[in-house]
């Protein structure tokens, strides 16, 4: 059980293999005082994550302030521990938020990211007035990256076991802490009924960019380049758990990504693979603890991250890791008060 020392080390468990999940159970084994377990019913590279775009960027998730701060977290941990390394499958990319309209007010994250700056003139594309600019942004090639987080983790003593939770009480049984990671699986498993699915498709091209533009002002249209390809997208069809491509997805997003730049029109690109997964989108990122039997158990929650997952990903691991080490004083107390109290002699 997780309070039990094993080589003085506390067990926990995570349910969820995907970036969040592995994200956190990296940060966990990199304390030196925890023993991690995933368990997951689905691993890479069938994984939500697998099929994102992965662009660091604050996109369709909340709240403002908390993103902002995760976001910035995560983009120091990138460049400390994770960027240079090419099994990473991670590239340093411009980013562009674009506008064919005024934009008087800077991003809510803007405090947080020291890079932020207005985009030039010259890096606005035609119809384009104004934009936001992230020198230091990066993507990901989401196959190579979600092999090496896998490959990290289990370097570092992790252990992976592909296993549904129908049932908390399942984890329970063998642990006292456990890390929820499960996104949409929230819903079933903790009766989240303020979690829910926002269908996201995306196309795959040959690489054809050298910096990653956004436009989000009317509709949702990008352009992502990678290190093997580029992902053109996309969609944002909230409550659709619909996980198959459709053709008419396929060609609005063509549409508007031309807008962006004619390079990418239809008869200009070859597409090599069309892929769909439902972001998991909440009103805002549920990161805390939650107790259960009487206080016996521990459960840290850290999901719905929206369409942010891995721009968030290590801001939350570090604070996943913060909340969890102040609960387990908690289960400790509980422990202790359910010891039998000694017989007064007389």
């Amino acid at each position: 059980m997780s309070l039990n020392k094993v080589n003085s080390k506390t067990d926990i468990l995570i349910i969820g293999c995907g970036c969040i999940g592995l994200s956190t159970g990296i940060v966990l084994l990199k304390t030196g005082k925890y023993n991690v377990q995933i368990w997951s019913r689905d691993l890479p590279p069938n994984t939500t994550s697998n099929k994102a775009a992965a662009l660091w960027y604050p996109f369709l998730c909340n709240p403002p302030d908390l993103v902002g701060k995760w976001s910035a977290e995560t983009m120091q941990y990138f460049k400390d521990h994770i960027i240079g390394d090419p099994k990473s499958g991670t590239l340093i990319k411009k980013v562009n938020e674009i506008f064919r309209r005024e934009h008087k007010e800077d991003p809510e994250w803007r405090p947080y990211v020291q890079s932020f700056r207005r985009a030039r003139k010259d890096e606005l594309p035609e119809g384009y007035v104004d934009g936001f600019a992230v020198d230091d942004g990066f993507v990901m090639d989401t196959d190579m990256y979600m092999d090496y987080l896998v490959q990290t983790f289990k370097s570092l003593g992790g252990s992976i076991e592909q296993r549904e939770v129908e049932d908390i009480r399942e984890a329970f049984v063998h642990y006292d802490t456990v890390i929820n990671c499960t996104g949409l699986g929230s819903r079933e498993l903790f009766k989240d009924k303020l979690i829910y699915p926002s269908r996201g498709q995306i196309i795959v091209i040959k690489n054809s960019s050298e910096r990653s533009i956004m436009d989000e002002e009317d509709h949702i249209a990008y352009v992502i380049p990678r290190i093997s390809n580029t992902v053109l997208g996309g969609t944002n069809q909230e409550h659709d758990y619909n996980t198959e491509p459709t053709k008419q997805d396929t060609e609005e997003i063509l549409k508007r990504v031309a807008m962006i730049s004619p390079r990418f029109a239809k008869n200009r690109i070859e597409i090599q693979d069309v892929k769909v997964g439902l972001r998991p989108s909440r009103h805002e990122i549920r990161l805390e603890n939650e107790f259960f039997e009487g206080g016996s158990k521990l459960v840290v929650h850290n999901y719905g991250h929206g369409g942010s997952g891995f721009t968030v990903s290590w801001g939350c691991a570090l604070e996943a890791l913060r909340v969890m080490e102040a609960g387990i004083p908690n289960l400790l107390f509980y422990k202790k008060q359910q010891q039998p109290k000694p017989q007064s002699k007389l």
